[in-house]
């Protein structure tokens, strides 16, 4: 099913452009979204504060950016109250992707979902942002009689 802007009280049509995360150690966050998931530190405009822009092929989908001293925390890793709870990005190469979260020492949550039509990976980064990577079952060779995680119909 394809989402779309459309009908009288669309304003525009639009895409998820990045996401920015507050962190307390813009290093360990980049070092993170590098070396786990593979993204590439690129090009930043020189704001006035210091940060990364990581990059999915041309695209600088992760923003790091410093949290302001003595500033809450605006992700609770512990509730389930209102507010952004995850942002998620779809991919493949799931084996891959699992050794390095092992390699890594993160610990991770893994379902098969909607009747089988989509690998969900769950876990957090350094600033417990919680991130969901989607896969393709088909394209990854799971069924539901050879997956080793939760199933969800």
């Amino acid at each position: 099913m394809k989402a779309s802007c459309t009908g009288e009280n669309a304003v525009s049509k639009y895409h998820l452009n990045h996401v920015n995360i507050r962190a307390t150690n813009l290093e360990e966050t980049r070092d993170f979204y590098a070396g786990v998931l593979g993204l590439e530190e690129g090009f930043r405009p020189q704001f006035p504060s210091p940060g990364y822009w990581m990059y999915a092929g041309d695209m600088p989908i992760i923003h790091i950016s410093p949290l302001e001293p003595d500033s809450p925390p605006r992700t609770n890793p512990d509730g389930m109250g209102k507010g952004l709870d995850h942002f998620a990005m779809w991919g493949s190469g799931l084996s891959k992707q699992l050794e390095s979260l092992e390699k890594h020492g993160i610990a991770y949550t893994k379902r098969l979902a909607g009747g089988g039509v989509v690998i969900q990976v769950f876990f957090n980064d350094p600033n417990g942002v919680q991130i969901e990577l989607g896969f393709n079952p088909e394209a990854e060779g799971i069924t539901k009689e050879n997956f080793d995680g939760d199933i969800y119909e």
